[in-house]
């Protein structure tokens, strides 16, 4: 008999080191196996060969013929539970999804083609052309990452395909990973066009039977392939990879939500450095985190600043609103006079816009109408939050509260501005102004067959106005648009927390972007209370470098990351008291040995009651990341603990 640690591949497995079980025959290390788990069958992977242990070892209930997970990806799943303070078996479950069922056909590797449609493809431009020659030229001399920061419409996919190119020739596969699953197609199908049927989509809302289909052909055939998809991508089991491209690597949806709360761009690292794949982040708008730690680590940066269109591309123009100004009173909240002339004018013309407006948290942000100022705290210098039940505004991120404000500070108006209409309001109000336009609201509201990846082709050809959330930011191209409007740029400003300028800037870059793509002229509209914002005229006018420089010393003076890591815990209990009084408690455990590291809160999360529970957090920050996973780690089961979280809420 032979005997191995396996680790469960299961949620429900909550141990910190594999479990020993018995088998008669030797095994690979890699192989995913069936094993009895607390009287329930689950998957389980093999991590190690071992001598025969003093108690009865259970047996391994079936070998998963073939099905051996790569040495670099046992690394990755043993370097994740070291970085990473979580269980595990969510840790191993991201590399053997259960069930894994038999496949429908068999894998016959010599019938997948290369389309190699090379002629048809652009020619690389002169900076496309530079930017290939550089990261060859550095790979070759041993550089194993970049960072591509190129403007929208520069060809960043193209560059991508080139690259991906040399890596099938010498037969290494390639993975490309996009945020989410409505970016996945569009670039998908830009591969396809050259690869064929060596591409691959993976994301999860395919089948449990066309994801077995998918992990069968991976572990069968010995072709390379293109795999495109989200975060979850990176468990794939591809033997020999080549490349990994990280598009888009700004998004938060890189980042999981939920145990073990893992990071796409530190894990794609990760699997670069054990499979020896070459790493290429790829962003109009590159995380301020991500940015700062590649210039600490002299990881060469590569700019593209041209479009990649050749013909004459016709120059798109932005106009900022003030809304302090009382003669662009419309009427209609956040819909300007100059808002409403230009709506007019575009649809004239028979062209499309669109609208957006964020509400992520903007609805209990506190501003002054007459003279903008902003109630920010004054440790942290972030925008305090409107709490109606109890008339306070309070920090997020520290808990500092005070009474709300009857009238401004500043200029003593009475004209404190609590709330912000939503989608449904703005398109209500449109349907008034334009009874003849056919509008079209799209946010998380929607049912699946209303989202706009399900509507393309209605919201190309039948809608005039578009209305919507972040869901409209990227994605399809639309032809006709050319008048794009952000609503309340102070509404992203307002949100309370460190990321916010940053996340602000991206929407400002994403949202003229999608004008930036050489239809026709562009007009992008830009309403604030504060228009005399540095941050928002950097973003406007594309000065990413005046406004990251700004953003760093911000950073570095509050204590936020990248100069601290950070490890946010929350308590949901059945009442606020309760939920607050467990943090006080928790704090004066960690107080016994609080050296190299700063507690800040107790304080209701974002969100304080959901599901009838009360949820309030605290933060624990430190220079040294791996004391905050020690204090993860160190923490009961009833509290929950995200390390290196997007946000502080």
């Amino acid at each position: 008999m032979n005997y191995f640690e396996v680790i469960p591949a299961t949620g429900s497995f909550h141990g910190k080191e594999a479990l020993t079980y018995a088998h008669p025959a030797k095994l690979k290390i890699g192989q995913i196996v069936r094993i009895k788990l607390r009287g329930l069958s689950c998957q389980g992977i093999v991590v190690r060969q071992v001598s025969k242990p003093a108690f009865v070892a259970a047996e391994i209930e079936e070998v998963l013929s073939g099905l051996v997970i790569p040495e670099h990806q046992i690394q990755l799943l043993q370097q994740m539970s070291v970085f990473y303070p979580a269980p595990l078996g969510s840790i191993a479950q991201l590399f053997a999804p259960s069930p894994l069922t038999k496949p429908l056909v068999a894998i016959e590797a010599s019938k997948l083609t290369v389309r190699g449609d090379f002629k048809s493809l652009p020619q690389l431009t002169t900076e496309q052309a530079h930017a290939y020659a550089l990261i060859n030229k550095s790979f070759a001399a041993g550089q194993g990452s970049f960072i591509v920061h190129g403007i929208t419409g520069s060809g960043k996919t193209r560059l991508y395909i080139e690259l991906a190119k040399d890596n099938l020739a010498k037969n290494q596969s390639v993975l490309v990973l996009t945020p989410e699953i409505s970016l996945t197609a569009p670039i998908a199908e830009s591969f396809k066009q050259v690869f064929g049927d060596r591409v691959l989509i993976n994301h999860s809302a395919l089948t449990p039977k066309q994801k077995s289909n998918l992990f069968y052909k991976l572990f069968f055939s010995k072709k390379p392939f293109i795999i495109v998809g989200p975060r979850s991508s990176l468990f794939l089991p591809l033997g020999d990879l080549g490349l990994i491209v990280v598009d888009e690597f700004h998004e938060p949806a890189y980042k999981q939500e939920s145990r073990p709360f893992y990071h796409a761009n530190r894990t794609a690292s990760m699997l670069a450095k054990f499979s020896g794949a070459k790493l290429i982040f790829g962003s109009a708008t590159p995380p301020v985190i991500d940015y700062y730690l590649a210039e600490q680590k002299n990881v060469p940066i590569i700019r593209l600043s041209r479009s990649a269109i050749t013909s004459e591309a016709p120059e798109n123009s932005a106009i900022i609103v003030n809304l302090l100004n009382p003669d662009e009173n419309s009427g209609h909240p956040l819909i300007s006079r100059t808002l409403i002339k230009q709506i007019s004018e575009t649809l004239s013309k028979g062209e499309q816009v669109m609208l957006f407006i964020n509400k992520r948290g903007s609805a209990r942000s506190i501003s002054c109408q007459d003279c903008g100022h902003r109630e920010v705290c004054k440790n942290c210098d972030l925008p305090m939050v409107y709490h109606g039940d109890q008339h306070l505004i309070r920090c997020h991120t520290c808990g500092y509260s005070k009474k709300a404000p009857a009238k401004c500070p500043i200029c003593g108006s009475i004209k404190i501005f609590f709330s912000s209409p939503g989608t449904k309001a703005i398109a209500a109000s449109l349907s008034s102004l334009f009874p003849k336009a056919r509008i079209a609201r799209f946010d998380r509201d929607n049912k699946k067959s209303e989202k706009l990846e399900n509507r393309y082709e209605e919201a190309v050809n039948n809608v005039d106005i578009i209305v919507g959330t972040q869901v409209v930011t990227k994605g399809h191209d639309l032809p006709r648009l050319s008048l794009v409007s952000m609503l309340l740029a102070d509404s992203s400003l307002d949100f309370p927390d460190f990321s916010s300028a940053e996340r602000t800037y991206q929407l400002i870059k994403q949202l003229s972007g999608r004008i930036n793509r050489g239809h026709r002229k562009g007009i992008f509209v830009v309403q604030t209370f504060n228009p005399e914002s540095e941050f928002i005229r950097s973003a406007v006018n594309d000065s990413w470098e005046d406004f990251y420089r700004s953003e760093v010393v911000q950073r570095q003076k509050y204590g936020f990351p990248p100069f601290y890591s950070a490890l946010k815990i929350e308590s949901s209990r059945s009442s606020r008291t309760a939920a607050e009084r467990s943090l006080e408690n928790l704090i004066e455990k960690l107080a016994l040995d609080s050296k190299n590291f700063q507690i800040l809160g107790p304080s209701p999360s974002f969100v304080e009651k959901k599901t009838s529970k009360w949820h309030w957090q605290i933060l624990v920050k430190a220079k040294n990341r791996s004391r905050l996973v020690d204090i993860a780690r160190s923490i009961p089961s009833t509290f929950k603990s995200d390390i290196d979280p997007n946000n502080f809420l």
